[in-house]
């Protein structure tokens, strides 16, 4: 067994890791090469374990470059393989070595789409020198608990009625209403005034839940990446927008990606219906699960994201724990002081939209009103769920 490192330029590697990963029982949409489109700012490496000039585990490598040479690795939800075979697991991750000299990587970190009863695939992670970064909230890159509802063998009537009774209720509630779903496939091209509206919706969702959105042009990227995987759901009332969300539909699985509301008509339920119409798409695709991403690890109705638990429960899915994430650290030292930087980063990024509600006291933060941050008391808000963009 031997290792491959290919670039963008080497097409047909390209093409031969894309098949690879969308037909493997442990593929994900953040694996495939076409990602990396999205992400232009990083640079990118493809992993290959191959027997022979078969490939039997894949792991798509984002690089983003430092100051004074150095760079920072991650693999979303990588690698793609069977995570219980020791010996595809060590021949990728000697690869991932190999670049990491190549590239001065200080780290490089991972998040695996694998469940966190995986006792095995932790140790083989743990003796290659990584070191797991628990997560019970939104904290890591990739959140560690989803909801995912498995739809193998199922019809649009049997998943409906395994719905709670409220999430029936309020679906229900949107068409009786009038709202309508308008749906828009990324390979035909997004109507450039729906790309309007839904970045118009997602700017008002920050300034509600205070967080950063992406950019117009960010969500451009991911349709002309991602192409005919991905699609962008609206919910109008009347000749208004009111919310909207983007889905990706790949090998086999489907995924919410994004999501956005305006601060009018929520009583009217749009939310419901949209992701109502994503699950059909699912099963229309014939994919084995939708997942709805991330929740937070604490379960009690104190929690401030205990309503979007809920609200994710009710469509009837699993409650999934993935392990943690995984970090390499190449240069200790470094990576550690890079994790502090960014550390601070982030927190007086988001921090700059709860309106400057702190006040120093004996070098502690004292909330003068209620604080609206998740780093102020973890008492409301949330992240976009991908922190890789504050690099």
């Amino acid at each position: 067994m031997h290792y491959r490192i290919i670039t963008k330029e080497n097409w047909a590697g390209v093409q031969k890791m894309d098949v690879f990963v969308k037909n493997h029982d442990k593929s994900h949409f953040l694996q495939t090469p076409a990602w990396a489109g999205v992400k232009e700012a990083w640079d990118w490496r493809g992993i290959l374990a191959c027997e022979g000039e078969q490939i039997v585990g894949a792991v798509s490598v984002l690089i983003r470059y430092l100051p004074m040479g150095f760079s920072l690795m991650y693999a979303p939800r990588g690698p793609v393989c069977d995570r219980n075979d020791p010996y595809v697991l060590a021949c990728l991750l000697s690869g991932v070595d190999e670049l990491a000299v190549a590239v001065k990587a200080l780290e490089f970190l991972t998040d695996p789409d694998e469940r966190s009863s995986n006792e095995g695939f932790r140790e083989c992670m743990l003796n290659w020198g990584f070191w797991e970064r628990e997560d019970a909230g939104f904290d890591n890159v990739q959140a560690q608990h989803v909801f995912r509802l498995y739809l193998r063998g199922k019809t649009e009537d049997s998943v409906f009625a395994d719905f709670c009774q409220k999430t029936r209720y309020n679906i229900r509630v949107a068409m009786r209403k009038g709202v309508r779903i308008r749906i828009y496939p990324g390979e035909c091209g997004i109507p450039e005034q729906e790309l309007d509206a839904f970045d118009y919706l997602m700017r008002e969702t920050g300034e509600r839940d205070h967080f950063v959105p992406r950019t117009k042009d960010y969500y451009r990227k991911v349709f002309s990446s991602l192409g005919l995987e991905s699609v962008l759901f609206m919910a109008y009332l009347g000749d208004a927008p009111i919310a909207g969300t983007i889905g990706v539909y790949s090998g086999g699985k489907g995924w919410y990606l994004y999501g956005a509301s305006s601060n009018e008509h929520r009583n009217v339920m749009p939310n419901y219906l949209l992701q109502w119409e994503m699950v059909k798409m699912a099963i229309e695709k014939h994919c084995v699960f939708y997942d709805f991403r991330g929740v937070p690890g604490e379960l009690t109705e104190d929690n401030p994201l205990f309503g979007l638990y809920r609200f994710k429960k009710g469509f009837g899915g699993t409650y999934t724990k993935f392990t943690g994430l995984f970090v390499k650290r190449y240069r200790p030292g470094l990576a550690w002081c890079f994790e502090v930087a960014l550390g601070l980063f982030r927190k007086l990024l988001i921090l700059k939209q709860c309106g400057g509600e702190h006040k120093s006291s004996r070098g502690r933060a004292k909330r003068r009103k209620r604080a609206k941050c998740t780093i102020c008391t973890k008492t409301e808000g949330k992240t976009t769920g991908d922190s890789t963009e504050f690099l």
